[in-house]
């Protein structure tokens, strides 16, 4: 497969699991250099149709057929969590680069393994963390790094659903991984991540809840939470609180906000229901608090696009296996915490 130079081939792409994977179909499709030509579901019905709608030539109805059929360079793996970490170890050792959806494993140990398989056969490895490479979460990162919000010392992270919880294997850890934390939350945890520079999480103290499982996911076993809260603690001294949930008497049906302030500033992206309202930011001017709403954003990026790229480069995608790591190592802290009761430190 040729990485490098203007006139190089188009880097072929397949797509396993083709539920949230119809999105990476169309998203490799949109990314310059690269053509989709396999897909892969045990779903006939479903995968005939991706097939068709998108005029891929190669179908698979299991994933190792794909892996090993030689008609991809690299893969994006979106079947359910529990295959992973499986899939991603047998398509890297077979040579093919690796989109992971989120979370990147059910926990951290697993993450660990899929990030040292990579640097073991030289593949690529990027995490599918598609809400921090949106335009208003990549405008919030740059007002952190270049200093225009101070020292941040806080920061809140939401996603409150009234009522969403999902169904199938979503509701069993031994899928999932967990509930809301590691469907929602992921993405949360790993916009504020990138935003604050990715800053060192030290503690974290957390509680989950199962509260509206009986009710909603009535008569299906339901053993995952479908309401998280959790206060992490930074090495230099900055904390942020997360609030998750599936299911809520929240006032909206479904609503996200990223909030971070510092000492010179404070910016917020507020959105319900996907519809994203302006960020803005708030900054002290003698005695006087203004609040400026931001028309001109960051332009956002596409993380195939990226991925893409950072084969032909070959450099580390944005959206790296290691972050995928770091979040997780996070999320097992919190799930760790609510099973005991007590603080977590991580380690070093």
């Amino acid at each position: 497969m040729a990485v490098s130079g203007s006139t190089a081939s188009p880097i072929r792409a397949g797509v396993i699991g083709l539920g949230m994977g119809r999105h990476h179909v169309t998203a490799f499709k949109q990314a310059a250099g690269c053509q989709v030509t396999a897909v892969c579901d045990p779903d006939a019905k479903r995968l005939a149709q991706v097939a068709a709608e998108h005029q891929v030539a190669h179908t698979y109805a299991s994933a190792e057929e794909l892996i090993h059929g030689g008609q991809v360079d690299v893969v994006a793996i979106a079947s359910p969590n529990f295959l992973h970490h499986p899939q991603t170890l047998v398509a890297l050792e077979a040579g093919l680069h690796v989109i992971c959806e989120k979370p990147l494993a059910l926990n951290a140990k697993l993450a660990e393994e899929m990030v040292r398989a990579a640097r073991q056969h030289k593949r690529k490895l990027a995490v599918h963390f598609n809400h921090r490479m949106t335009a208003h979460a990549r405008t919030i990162a740059r007002y952190c790094r270049q200093g225009m919000l101070g020292e941040v010392y806080f920061s809140r992270i939401v996603w409150h659903r009234r009522r969403g919880i999902p169904s199938g294997w979503f509701l069993q850890k031994k899928t999932s991984g967990g509930g809301c934390l590691i469907d929602l939350g992921v993405h949360m945890l790993d916009s504020c991540l990138f935003a604050l520079g990715h800053p060192k999480v030290v503690s974290v103290v957390g509680q989950t809840q199962n509260r509206f499982g009986a009710v909603d996911a009535s008569g299906r076993a339901m053993d995952v939470e479908d309401f998280v809260t959790a206060y992490l603690r930074t090495a230099g001294g900055a904390v942020i609180a997360m609030e998750i949930s599936w299911a809520s008497h929240h006032e909206h049906p479904e609503q996200m906000i990223l909030a971070i302030y510092g000492d010179k500033g404070g910016i917020v992206r507020r959105s319900e229901h996907y519809q994203d309202r302006p960020l803005e930011v708030t900054r002290r001017e003698g005695d006087l608090l203004t609040t400026t709403r931001l028309d001109t954003l960051d332009p956002g990026l596409s993380v195939h696009q990226d991925f893409i790229e950072a084969i032909r480069q070959d450099r580390e995608p944005l959206c790296s296996g290691e972050h995928g790591v770091e979040v997780m190592r996070i999320i097992d802290a919190i799930y760790e915490s609510s099973r005991t009761g007590r603080e977590v430190r991580l380690k070093a």
